[in-house]
């Protein structure tokens, strides 16, 4: 059932009813973000830490036979192994589309990123706080220092730099960034949908834990499973809701309580 549109409840005032579900469960898919739902968010990509208690919860969890463990983020796949560093958990990065250390994108993708990081890097100059950050294989635009007046203006001369690329590039929305990714990357939703399609996970009870708006799509294909949004309240298509990364620990924590 979507939610599209409403204010999600808090995840811990329903606990017992989600315990419930876990208890019942032959199997528990449990799938997370990273910036803003395992990590607190930070100016820079560089400069986010996880914190020892979820740490710890993760590496519990992911140590459970009933209970298999995805990160899916927007970044690379080399950077979520070495920020998390943890056994039993799968990596995909790039917004589900790198799922292993060696993959290829068509040449005629690389040479609109590379034309379009070229033209943003001349229109957006002027706009105080922006900087852009290319991961090789997509291009994000770092608003989080930028002015609310000023990121609509980013916004909007992003796309119109990009019409030209259309065919090649689209642009994945974000609260604190724009990400520029070739058409053949198709976001988080149908990276869980692939997932939790797999013979192993069939019957099992999938959790999406996520903040931002390229989550959205992935609170939606967990479908009637447990889907929360991570962080200050605003309008969501998740179930649930929860503050923060601690809140996340909290909750890991929980579910591998309610798993014995």
């Amino acid at each position: 059932m979507s939610r599209s549109g409403l204010m999600a409840p808090s995840l811990l005032a329903d606990w017992a009813s989600v315990s419930a579900r876990i208890q019942s469960s032959r199997r528990v898919a449990v799938l997370l973000d990273f910036d803003g739902t395992l990590v607190k968010i930070a100016p820079r990509p560089d400069q986010v830490r996880l914190a020892p208690a979820t740490r710890r919860a993760l590496m519990r969890l992911a140590r459970h036979p009933r209970v298999t463990i995805a990160v899916i983020s927007g970044r690379r796949r080399s950077e979520l192994l070495r920020l998390i560093a943890l056994e039993g958990i799968q990596y995909f990065g790039l917004y589900g589309w790198e799922s292993r250390l060696h993959c290829a994108l068509p040449a005629s993708a690389l040479t609109a990123l590379r034309r379009a990081r070229m033209q943003l890097s001349i229109h957006l100059s002027s706009i105080c706080g922006l900087w852009m950050e290319d991961k090789g294989f997509t291009l994000s635009v770092h608003l989080i220092e930028v002015s609310p007046q000023e990121q609509l203006r980013a916004r909007r001369k992003l796309r119109s730099v990009l019409l030209r690329y259309k065919k090649t590039l689209r642009v994945i929305d974000n609260l604190r960034d724009v990400e520029i990714v070739p058409r053949c990357m198709l976001g988080k939703g149908v990276a869980v949908q692939h997932f939790l399609a797999t013979p192993a996970l069939s019957q099992a009870l999938p959790f999406y834990f996520g903040d931002d708006l390229s989550d959205e799509p992935a609170f939606k294909a967990v479908r009637d499973g447990i889907s929360i949004r991570v962080g200050t309240a605003r309008l969501t298509a998740a179930r649930y809701s929860l503050r923060g990364p601690a809140s996340v620990a909290e909750v890991l924590t929980r579910m591998e309580a309610a798993l014995h």
